[in-house]
C-alpha cells in the first residue's frame, strides 16, 4: 500500500472536505483512549468480529505516525483477519511513513498465531507489553510471542521508544482481498465485543504481584467514559468503510463495535454471555526468550480463575475550543477528520 502525502489550505482544504463528506457504502468504527503513554501493559477481554474482507483489531499507536517525513511511526498490532478468525496476527510497524519529499521507510515484523475456540466464537483475554526492552503478546495470560531489543528485532525495540501511543479498538473492511479475504456484504452487520479493558502503568520493580507493571485502571463498560475514550470519524483510500462514531455502544457491561452497511449503524442484537474469567499467568517478565520472538503455545481459557475488578476514572477531556480549533484538517490520505491528533494510520506490510 501507499500513502499520498495531502496538505490541505485553501480552496484544497475545501475541496477535500466535499471529497470526504461523499460517504462511503459500509460504517465501520474505532474506539481510542484520549490519553497516552510510554510504555504499559494492556489488556482486553473481547470476542472479535469476523467475516472475509474485514479486519478486527486491538493496537497500540502514536497519535501523530500518519504525519510521515520525519514523524516517526510507532504502532503495535493485534489484528484478527476476517478470513481466518482462529488466528491473530501480531505487528510492530516503526520507521517513518513517506512525506516531506521522503519515501516510504515503514519496518513491520508480522507473526501469526492460533485461537481456540476461534475469536468470534468466544471471548478471548487479548495483552500487549510494552517496556524498553521487549514487546510481547499474550492470549489468555500466555505469551505467544516476545520480540527483544537488541535480538533480531531489526532495532523496533528501540525505535518504538520514541513516541508514546494510545491504545485504540477498531473493525473496517480492507481492500485488499490478498490480505484479509474478498468482500462480501451478506455477513453484515458484524460486532466486535469488549468486556473488560485493563491498562497497567510501566513501574520496574513496583508493579502488582512482583511484575513491573502496576494497574492504573479497569473499564468494565458499564457506561461510556467519555473522559477517558473518544470514537474515531474519518476513512482513507484503502478502507471500504467510513470510520463512524455512530457504530459504538455499551450495553449490558460491554462495549460493541459494529461494521454495517451505511444507514443502518446500530446494535439491538444480543449482548453474547462471557464468563468473565482471567489468566493465571499475566505477565511474560516470567519467560525467558529463546529469540527475539520466541513463542510460546497459547493454552486454552479454561486454565483461568475468576475474578472482578472496579472501574477508575482518569484522563482529561479535550476541550471544546479546541475542537472547533481543529475541525476540517485533513489527514496523510486526503481524509477529512476532526481531530488533528487521531488522523487515522495505514500500515504497510509490503
Amino acid at each position: 500500500m501507499n500513502i499520498y502525502k495531502a496538505i490541505a489550505t485553501g480552496t484544497l482544504l475545501v475541496m477535500a472536505m466535499a471529497a470526504s463528506s461523499s460517504a462511503k457504502d459500509y460504517s465501520g468504527a474505532e474506539l481510542y483512549t484520549n490519553d497516552t503513554w510510554m510504555y504499559g501493559k494492556f489488556e482486553a477481554r473481547m470476542q472479535m468480529a469476523a467475516g472475509s474482507g474485514t479486519v478486527s483489531s486491538m493496537f497500540l499507536y502514536h497519535n501523530d505516525s500518519y504525519k510521515g517525513g520525519n514523524e516517526p511511526w510507532v504502532e503495535v498490532d493485534i489484528e484478527i483477519l476476517g478470513k481466518n478468525p482462529s488466528s491473530f496476527q501480531s505487528n510492530i510497524i516503526t520507521g517513518y511513513g513517506p512525506g516531506d519529499g521522503q519515501p516510504n521507510r515503514k519496518v513491520t515484523s508480522e507473526d501469526h498465531h492460533a485461537i481456540n475456540p476461534a475469536s468470534n466464537q468466544s471471548f478471548h483475554t487479548y495483552g500487549m507489553e510494552w517496556t524498553p526492552d521487549y514487546v510481547a503478546w499474550t492470549l489468555d495470560g500466555q505469551v505467544v510471542r516476545k520480540t527483544v531489543k537488541g535480538q533480531n528485532d531489526k532495532n523496533q525495540v528501540q525505535d518504538l521508544g520514541k513516541k508514546p501511543q494510545g491504545l485504540r479498538f477498531n473493525l473496517w473492511s480492507a481492500l485488499d482481498a490478498g490480505w484479509v479475504g474478498a468482500w462480501n456484504d451478506n455477513i453484515l452487520p458484524i460486532y466486535q465485543f469488549i468486556n473488560w479493558v485493563k491498562v497497567y502503568e510501566y513501574k520496574p520493580g513496583q508493579g502488582d504481584n512482583g511484575t513491573d507493571f502496576k494497574l492504573l485502571w479497569t473499564d468494565n463498560f458499564d457506561t461510556f467514559d467519555n473522559g477517558r475514550w473518544s470514537k474515531g470519524d474519518w476513512t482513507f483510500a484503502e478502507n471500504r468503510v467510513d470510520i463512524s462514531p455512530d457504530n459504538i455502544f455499551v450495553k449490558d457491561g460491554m462495549a460493541i463495535i459494529a461494521l454495517t452497511k451505511k444507514g443502518q449503524e446500530g446494535f439491538n442484537g444480543q449482548v453474547p454471555k462471557d464468563n468473565q474469567q482471567e489468566p493465571v499467568i499475566s505477565s511474560s517478565s516470567q519467560v525467558n526468550p529463546q529469540s527475539s520472538s520466541s513463542k510460546v503455545i497459547a493454552s486454552s481459557s479454561s486454565q483461568v480463575f475468576p475474578t472482578s475488578s472496579s472501574t477508575t476514572a482518569i484522563p482529561q477531556v479535550r476541550t471544546q475550543v479546541q475542537a472547533k480549533e481543529i475541525r476540517g484538517t485533513v489527514n496523510a490520505k486526503g481524509a477529512h477528520v476532526k481531530d488533528v491528533k487521531n488522523r487515522y494510520r495505514v500500515n504497510f506490510r509490503y
